[in-house]
């Protein structure tokens, strides 16, 4: 699985915008692998629109792309997020992203 995270804006109302991270998820370590895959499950990533609606005032925005298994698929969120397992799942990759931008 690879997954492709870019973070748009902050919350802190700064326009900015940040390099997308590639993150092959087979180089990680069993747990970390696992989770990350249970997240996108419990998030139904595949099953999610391209784009999910943007709330008036929405400060901050992701976009993702995961392949995984000959499929792909790509959705843009903003704050707040629709739901506390695609909230998880984007913690999990700003976590990451953070970690393999240093």
């Amino acid at each position: 699985m690879r997954v492709q995270f870019q973070r748009h804006g902050e919350p802190t109302f700064l326009p900015r915008q940040t390099a997308p991270v590639t993150i092959d998820i087979g180089t990680l370590g069993e747990d970390e692998r696992r989770t990350i895959e249970q997240l996108v499950n419990d998030a139904r990533f595949f099953e999610l629109p391209a784009r999910l609606p943007t709330p008036r005032g929405a400060s901050c925005a992701c976009q993702i792309t995961i392949e995984d298994r000959g499929r792909r698929h790509s959705i843009r969120v903003s704050d707040p997020v629709p739901g506390p397992a695609l909230q998880r799942l984007i913690n999990c990759l700003h976590s990451l992203a953070t970690t393999v931008e240093s």
